[in-house]
């Protein structure tokens, strides 16, 4: 299992996600959006029930699912755009600097 400290740097693909629209208020809540089959720069692509949908990153508030669904992790969206190549290497520097 990823640690969920790591999900961000992390390849979301394969992972069971909801989101919901940042301009939304809170209480409208996260829609069930399937499982992550593609991560673009800046786009998630999801598959539910057959269908894809494209969501905007930095448009949304993502709820991610660990370990079949026991426990959820909530991702502002522009905390994870770019290429997920390039959010491994931000976390190697970090590391890196630190010692």
């Amino acid at each position: 299992m990823m640690n969920p400290k790591y999900l961000i740097y992390h390849d979301l693909i394969g992972l069971s996600a909801e989101a919901r629209l940042k301009s939304k208020s809170e209480s409208s809540g996260f829609k069930d959006i399937g499982f992550v089959i593609d991560e673009t720069q800046n786009m998630l692509i999801t598959e539910r029930n057959e269908k894809e949908k494209k969501f905007i990153k930095k448009d949304h508030i993502f709820r991610f699912k660990l370990e079949k669904g026991k426990a959820k992790l909530e991702v502002d969206g522009d905390k994870i755009v770019g290429l997920p190549i390039n959010r491994l290497r931000s976390l190697k520097k970090k590391k890196w600097f630190r010692k």
